[in-house]
């Protein structure tokens, strides 16, 4: 098994987090911050989500699209509107769109091909034209192309019988200054995040997908952003804030008034000091937050030093401080926050090369603090490391002052600590205990002092915040990933290999699409045991192997259903997944995939482990199962 190595973390007193990509015992394969793009035996290395720029239509020249990348998908998709179906065949010129579509794939020379075999060649003879309109995200300006049609493409859904026929053309996208002509399927992605997902189409013989990050190859780039920064927007002054949480960037507005014929909004900004401004732009989409939905749009944000197109929604921050707050989607393209200065947009650009030595961090983090384990997460405010925990006692031994606490070790058992106090620290009317204790962060242990608090009323598990001196070099907080403190090997996969669940070793799809991975159940039945919900299944595939489950319920997923139809419940479990040398404890949701070949799909939640994957090639780690064809 071909392993490459990920050095997210390269340890000293304090860390730099390049990212590495190697092969085990050969460092020939090196991406550091400094080199162009991530590449991996001359192919991309992509996060789940990269921009994705369309180049060639001028208008769209230089303007990024979100792209999903999803090695689930055989298809490349786009969202586009307005879209017609023409023909200038003699025998076809009389129909247009979905009918046209239709009596193409009835044509004997059409049907009598294998539908893998449809090509732009087979089709070229029919005369068949594509328009459809693209709207510019920054100014709402429609833009008509007109491609020839490469295929008719047939979707196939859970729900009906018939295939859903979309237009396929060609376009040349570009992701990290890698262009591709690529087969592009057209529909109507309004409801989605991303109106681009990037399938096979592009990815086969260009790309790998490390579906543990997002826009991967923007990190490069990423510019350091201080924990308290203002910009201008249109000439007001916005303070912002950080939500490490929240995918979205929320901008304050007032007087908000959605006009859905012209597809634009109306609004005002203001600053502390009341100064204001009317905007009118256009919607990108509309964005369901709490229940109500939210105009979204990009604003002009001028730094001080540049300006930028930031995609924010709309919404009343009255009661706070900041009238501009930083989601993931704008951090993941664009920034890292260092957590120890101010005000850096406003000055020369400054990349994660111009602070090599300092701890990088994500949102979501877990430590592990003289041997245990600990759910950490990154602080802005908080500069003495903290751990908080629910109780701690002071007491004084032969003169010297010492702590005593519990922390919870892995098998939920109270391990009791006593320590020296180094010193203590007052805020506001709390005294808070400073002690030295071993940290093993990148593989490494290192001593570090912290400080030790008392859960708040509504808090109940041990944690750990990572404070601003964590690092005698910075804390930055990267949330593109999670989990940069501990280390996982990354290793080549296939979009198809095989995985072992209790006994049994069977064929499964790696699809970076998926956010959480689910099997094959048959007659699931839910019930309670001894006031626990529970759930029992049968588990089969199509090579004859069957095995009944029966599990703790730990949580529901409902999937939304068309128009007129019911959403589906499936139920979660937690199931130990092995694949290679890789075996995690992970939710699957239980759902009927008879009808598929593969009876499970791993999705990010098993893959964000360490594999980066191929969608042209299979059965690149494993061997193939016995009896799959």
């Amino acid at each position: 098994m071909k392993k490459i190595l990920l050095a997210l973390s390269v340890l000293s007193v304090s860390l730099a987090s390049p990212l590495a990509l190697a092969e085990k015992g050969d460092a020939t394969i090196n991406a550091t911050t400094q080199s162009p793009v991530y590449r991996l035996d001359d192919k991309l290395v992509l996060g789940r989500v990269e921009s994705v720029y369309l180049n060639e239509v001028e208008a769209l020249k230089g303007i990024a699209f979100a792209g999903k990348i999803d090695t689930g998908a055989d298809t490349t998709s786009m969202h586009a509107t307005n879209i017609h179906i023409a023909s200038s065949h003699s025998e076809l010129s009389t129909l247009k769109d979905e009918k046209l579509m239709q009596a193409l794939v009835e044509l004997d020379a059409i049907d009598s091909v294998d539908y893998d075999d449809w090509d732009a060649e087979l089709f070229a003879p029919y005369q068949v034209e594509v328009t459809f309109t693209l709207l510019h995200p920054h100014t709402g300006k429609s833009i008509e192309v007109t491609r020839p049609l490469d295929r008719v493409g047939m979707i196939r859904n859970r729900t009906d019988e018939d295939a859903i026929l979309r237009p396929t053309v060609s376009l040349p996208m570009t992701i990290a200054g890698t262009t591709v002509m690529t087969q592009v399927n057209l529909t109507d992605r309004s409801q989605f995040s991303a109106p681009i997902l990037i399938g096979k189409t592009f990815l086969d013989s260009h790309a790998w997908v490390y579906a543990g990050y997002d826009y991967l190859q923007e990190q490069k780039d990423a510019q350091l952003i201080g924990k308290k920064e203002s910009v201008n927007i249109e000439g007001v002054t916005q303070k912002i804030s950080y939500s490490l949480k929240n995918n979205y960037s929320a901008l304050h507005a007032t007087k908000v008034e959605v006009d859905t014929n012209k597809q634009q909004v109306s609004f005002d900004i203001a600053d502390s000091q009341g100064a204001s401004k009317t905007l009118t732009l256009p919607i990108v989409r509309m964005l369901n937050v709490a229940g109500e939905m939210r105009p979204m749009v990009f604003v002009s944000v001028d730094t001080g030093n540049h300006t930028q197109k930031w995609l924010v929604y709309l919404t009343d921050r009255s009661k706070f401080s900041t009238q501009l707050r930083l989601g993931k989607e704008t951090l993941n393209r664009r920034f890292v926050i260092d957590t120890s200065a101010k005000s850096l947009l406003a000055s020369k650009k400054k990349t994660l090369s111009s602070k090599p030595n300092a701890l990088q961090v994500s949102a979501e983090e877990m430590l592990v603090l003289d041997d245990i384990k600990l759910v950490a997460t990154p602080s802005l405010t908080v500069k003495t490391p903290l751990l908080k925990v629910a109780s701690f006692e002071i007491f004084d031994k032969k003169g010297k002052e010492l702590v005593t606490y519990y922390l919870t070790n892995s098998n939920g058992e109270a391990t009791q600590f006593s320590k020296p106090i180094n010193k203590t620290l007052k805020v506001g009317d709390d005294l808070r205990p400073v002690v030295f204790g071993t940290f093993t962060l990148g593989g490494e242990k290192v001593e570090l002092p912290y400080a030790l608090d008392v859960l708040d009323e509504d808090e109940s598990q041990d944690y750990f915040i990572i404070g601003q001196k964590m690092s005698q070099d910075g804390v930055l907080i990267n949330t593109r990933t999670n989990h940069l403190l501990e280390s996982y090997p990354l290793f080549k996969a296939g979009h198809i290999e095989a995985a072992q669940v209790g006994e049994l070793k069977f064929p499964v799809k790696l699809d970076t699409g998926a956010d959480v991975s689910s099997i094959n159940a048959q007659n699931i039945k839910r019930f309670k045991q001894d006031g626990k919900e529970m759930v029992s299944f049968t588990y089969q595939n199509d090579l004859g192997m069957e095995k009944d489950f029966t599990l703790p319920m730990v949580d529901s997923m409902t999937i939304r259903a068309k128009e007129g139809e019911q959403p589906t419940l499936r139920p979660v479990v937690e199931m130990y997944i092995k694949l290679g040398d890789l075996e995690k404890k992970i939710r699957v949701n239980l759902q009927d995939r008879s009808r598929f070949h593969y009876s499970m799909i791993l999705g990010k939640n098993f893959l964000q482990y360490g594999a980066v994957v191929d969608s042209e090639h299979n059965y690149i780690l494993t061997d193939k199962p016995a009896g799959e064809k």
